[in-house]
């Protein structure tokens, strides 16, 4: 039986970024997805810099010719509109495209891999007391995260949602990334799985074998929740409930020594 999936993050849109390249490659990417059963879907090209929403009015124009493209080759999915804003310290969110189907509420933020940028906590905080609900990039990718994993609790706590990619969760970026995924729903730090999907042929717009994989381990309920419930939600604005995170330790010093040894041949 085929759930009803909902991704919240793909780059779907052509000729924007480093997603679909091509008219063609876009309604490939939607028919894959829509025929795996995911029946809606966030495109969220990504902005860099404040500046770049200069784009936004052809970002705007190219996803509505998508959708009419898509309606015309009967492709069975329904598609929304935000973006991927790499977090910035004037970042705003005073755009049409920057919070999912310009709810002013839900919007995906990203960090650069190997760091959490210093004015990261306070920026994220701003938004929100003013209401509105950062929901953290792949953090699982993350080298600050990584490095110190008791971040995500505290992210968490001061009103920040995380989004973890499927092909973390499959084991497509590596072992330690996935078992830190895979630690962070055990800990129940993360609230929406999503594609994060870039091409036809490789990081695929798919989640059908991930949501099975998460269903197995942790049950269809949380399935449901990261795969279809959460994901609805914050592209209609509504609220989401979210369980208590549990503090995920960090790796002790003498660990890491010994990981290095192993690495080394020692």
């Amino acid at each position: 039986m085929k759930f009803a999936l909902v991704d919240i993050h793909s780059h779907i849109l052509p000729n924007v970024d480093d997603g679909a390249e091509n008219w063609n490659q876009s309604l490939e990417m939607l028919k894959n997805a829509a025929d795996e059963g995911i029946r809606k879907i966030v495109a969220t090209p990504h902005i860099l810099s404040e500046p770049h929403f200069r784009e936004e009015s052809k970002i705007v124009r190219i996803y509505e010719e998508l959708k009419n493209r898509a309606r015309e080759k009967d492709i069975d999915i329904e598609i929304f509109l935000a973006c991927e804003i790499m977090a910035q310290p004037d970042t705003s969110l005073a755009h049409r495209i920057a919070t999912f189907n310009d709810n002013k509420k839900y919007f995906l933020i990203e960090f650069p891999m190997n760091s959490i940028p210093r004015f990261v906590p306070e920026k994220l905080f701003e938004f929100v007391v003013d209401g509105k609900v950062p929901i953290i990039a792949h953090p699982e990718r993350n080298f600050g995260f990584q490095q110190r994993p008791d971040f995500i609790y505290d992210y968490i706590q001061r009103g920040n949602l995380m989004q973890v990619n499927e092909g973390s969760l499959r084991g497509r970026f590596g072992k330690d990334i996935q078992e830190f995924a895979l630690k962070m729903i055990e800990h129940n730090s993360v609230h929406f799985v999503a594609s994060d999907g870039h091409k036809v042929d490789r990081r695929k717009v798919t989640l059908n074998e991930c949501f099975g994989l998460v269903a197995e381990k942790y049950g269809k309920k949380l399935a449901k929740k990261l795969f279809i419930e959460n994901p609805e939600k914050a592209i209609l604005g509504e609220k989401i409930e979210i369980e208590e995170p549990i503090p995920i330790e960090q790796q002790n010093k003498k660990r890491i020594w010994q990981k290095l040894k192993v690495i080394r041949g020692k």
